[in-house]
């Protein structure tokens, strides 16, 4: 399949980072390290679309003409732009896809408007995916008697179409040493005639450790690509996720040691890992419990959704039924904010779960 611009050029080391050659065109180009790997993908899950949604939804009625088009392509440029400070590198692929769609010569201008609507909303169900793949096989909250490669191998069973992915790699020159991606011997330029070709490329060769500094790299032309790399690189290196004891979205646990908060901003500048450790020093051993036991009552309703028998990819056996496994976690995610938050108490918390019909049939 052929590679046409834009698309990114992936580096992977022995550290727990990406680095990425975002390619607009044949001349410019631009780079970037990214830290710590799983980050984009949970960066991702977390995001709101509704904004943008809105946007989008307001086209859904508009005819096409000659007369509107370049006002209505206007309007999705300008929705993928609403990501552009909130997460690393998607708003460089729905740019990218936006590009391909409406310069297009084979596009009508009304399917060009079409695939557009498909494109956002093919985003919003990719983040549905993932964030199951995430919370399946790398929560250490969920499931803790199975392994990681026991839920991996369930999950796939469960959707045998993600084992069906397929990623390009090639191999270029890069200043890798010691298995790791050198950033100070690039170059950013703007104009390929203003770079010493020979100058980088011994620059680049000085430290190497083999005759050729040559480093395999992935060609990643979508943003499902990317998320497909960097969860196989965060099943391959054992990488985690927790959910924050503040804010209740899941961050990466890098290293092992134990955290409980984020890093990201919850009240003013102060981020939750600065707020919550006075606040978990401040909490009873009463309000653990409640987020105990709504714990063990997620991971019931987890083992009930799946029946843990997915080996042989079953799922007509399953107790409950997607929608209603979704419809209870989201009530359950809602909850257990409000409770954390203290706009509820831990026994209105479990009152909340246990009303619910799927939570009072028996595992």
């Amino acid at each position: 399949m052929e590679i046409t611009y834009p698309f990114a050029k992936v580096f992977v080391d022995s550290t727990n980072k990406l680095n990425l050659f975002f390619l607009h065109d044949v001349e410019h180009s631009t780079f970037q390290q990214l830290g710590d790997i799983g980050t984009g993908i949970v960066d991702f899950c977390e995001l709101d679309f509704s904004k943008l949604q809105e946007k989008i939804k307001a086209l859904e009625t508009v005819e096409v003409t000659n007369a509107n088009f370049d006002d209505m392509k206007k309007v999705y440029w300008n929705a993928a732009d609403l990501l552009k400070e909130k997460h690393s590198y998607i708003h460089f692929f729905l740019k990218s896809d936006l590009f391909r769609n409406f310069y297009n010569a084979d596009r009508s201008e009304g399917e060009k408007v079409s695939y557009a609507n498909f494109l956002f909303q093919y985003y919003i169900n990719l983040q549905a995916v993932y964030a199951e793949a995430l919370e399946f096989c790398l929560s250490n909250e969920i499931l803790p008697e199975y392994t990681l490669p026991e839920r991996y191998v369930m999950f796939c069973n469960l959707h045998p179409n993600f084992t069906q992915h397929m990623l390009r790699s090639m191999y270029g020159i890069a200043p890798i040493a010691n298995g790791r991606f050198d950033t100070s011997k690039l170059i950013a330029f703007n104009d390929p005639a203003e770079v010493d070709t020979r100058k980088v490329l011994q620059n680049i060769h000085r430290d190497s450790e083999h005759p050729v500094s040559m480093w395999q790299y992935f060609a990643i032309q979508s943003l499902e690509e990317m998320f497909y790399l960097e969860f196989m690189e965060m099943i391959k290196r054992g990488i985690r996720i927790k959910r924050c004891g503040l804010c209740d979205r899941y961050f990466v646990l890098a290293d092992k040691r134990k955290r409980d908060y984020c890093d990201r901003i919850y009240k003013g500048k102060r981020t939750c890992k600065q707020i919550g450790a006075k606040q978990k020093f401040n909490q009873s051993v009463e309000q653990d419990s409640f987020l105990q036991e709504i714990q063990r009552t997620y991971n019931r309703m987890y083992s009930r959704y799946y029946r843990m028998d997915a080996w042989d990819g079953d799922r007509q056996t399953n107790k409950m039924t997607e929608e209603q496994f979704k419809a209870w976690t989201d009530m359950a995610s809602k909850a257990r904010q409000e409770y954390k938050s203290g706009k509820i108490s831990g026994e209105e918390l479990l009152r909340r779960i246990s009303e619910n019909p799927e939570c009072s049939r028996s595992s």
